[in-house]
């Protein structure tokens, strides 16, 4: 291994162990950690019942609305989630002067937001598999699909990450962001499930709308690579101006 990559395996691991120490001891982020499990939780105990009434009362079949409730529940709540801790966790670390204190050290702040945005990328597809994979009311033979839909969930994690932190300058100012971005990112998106036509695509200027597209378009059983490469597109030409910006506010 060349001196470089030693280098950013040796802060890669720093980072990770700061992340962690950073987590527990902070009750707001580990709920944050917790959240998807008790969404997930909710969503096996709540909408079966939720089903079995509204066929049995209304005479209204919830079924063929599963994915559209799986994604507002557990998909986009991903997305918020992994976003809004990875931000905080930032935020610490800059009221902390980690951010300054690489200025003078051989890691470059570019190296410190690949570990960020690797991590943030790589949750976000863990959560997306194992809570949709659990929430008992996924369609069969899905599985291997949530994988590249995560990791596109996953990049709209990431850009969730940039606009907190290229905003806020403290957690209480990220908060209030996070409240924000969560009618954004996990409301908005779920709209285009009622719009039966192209203009749905009008949605895509939301990242995460990509994401939710694919899984519905999969759940459908259509062709849905083409909604993961427009999102892989789209949001990393949305993450670069914003990382930009989050490298010349640090650095100044």
């Amino acid at each position: 291994m060349n001196p470089s990559a030693q280098l950013a395996a040796r802060s890669w691991a720093a980072f990770g162990r700061n992340d962690i120490r950073g987590t527990y001891r902070d009750p707001l982020l580990v709920m944050l950690v917790l959240a998807p499990v008790i969404w997930t939780v909710g969503t096996v105990v709540l909408v079966p019942p939720l089903t079995a009434t509204l066929a049995r009362r209304y005479d209204f079949d919830l079924v063929p609305y599963y994915p559209l409730v799986i994604t507002a529940l557990l998909l986009l709540t991903s997305i918020i989630i992994v976003g809004g801790l990875a931000a905080f966790l930032v935020l610490d670390e800059i009221d902390a002067g980690t951010l300054s204190a690489l200025r003078v050290t051989p890691v470059s702040l570019t190296t410190f937001f690949a570990y960020r945005a690797a991590t943030v990328v790589v949750i976000t597809t863990v959560y997306v598999v194992a809570t949709l994979s659990f929430s008992g009311i996924l369609q069969p033979g899905l599985v291997p699909a949530l994988i590249p839909i995560g990791m596109v969930a996953g990049l709209s994690s990431v850009v969730t990450l940039l606009l907190i932190v290229s905003v806020a300058s403290n957690k209480i100012q990220g908060i209030a962001m996070v409240r924000l971005l969560g009618i954004v990112i996990a409301g908005l998106p779920c709209l285009p499930w009622f719009v039966d036509s192209a203009w749905n695509l009008a949605f895509g200027v939301l990242p995460p709308y990509w994401a939710a597209k694919a899984f519905w378009v999969a759940s459908d059983h259509g062709t849905w690579w083409p909604y993961l490469v427009g999102g892989v597109v789209y949001n990393l030409a949305v993450i670069w101006p914003l990382l930009q910006r989050f490298i010349a506010k640090n650095t100044a």
